[in-house]
């Protein structure tokens, strides 16, 4: 009686490995199938400056001086809240000015509400940061 209660027990735990390992296997699948619909979505672009490279890896990013900030640009010269990156449908982004005390320029012209292509140059305070296609896949 004991070696069937043992016996129950272990194909019990067995079973429960499996449908485990088949979650993790599903999960894993979803993720990455995510990650292609939204690198499709976001066309894989990133902003970079001399120092760092900002991944756009969600549709509203918040860029400025405050901790709570997305894009984080710890300079005096940046509002708190200076601009908003958003995704729209098929890759494009646009920026768009929070108020900020200094504006928002793209490639050299002052903008309130811009749609964003490849290699343009914003300026926030004394940053300057490109608008680019992400170098290396994470």
């Amino acid at each position: 009686m004991d070696s069937a209660k043992l016996l129950l027990c272990a194909i019990s735990a067995a079973a429960i490995d499996i449908c485990a390992m088949a979650l993790m296997l599903t999960s894993y699948r979803e993720k990455s199938s995510g990650k292609k619909r939204w690198s499709k979505l976001a066309a894989d672009m990133e902003l970079a400056d001399q120092s760092a490279v900002y991944p756009l890896e969600c549709d509203e990013i918040l860029i400025g001086r405050h901790a709570s900030a997305d894009i984080r640009l710890p300079d005096m010269s940046v509002s708190r809240y200076h601009a908003m990156l958003n995704v729209v449908e098929g890759g494009k982004w646009t920026i768009t000015d929070m108020g900020s005390k200094s504006g928002v320029y793209v490639n050299g012209t002052l903008t309130k509400h811009k749609r964003l292509r490849e290699n343009d140059v914003i300026t926030i305070g004394n940053r300057r940061l490109l608008f680019r296609k992400r170098r290396s896949k994470r």
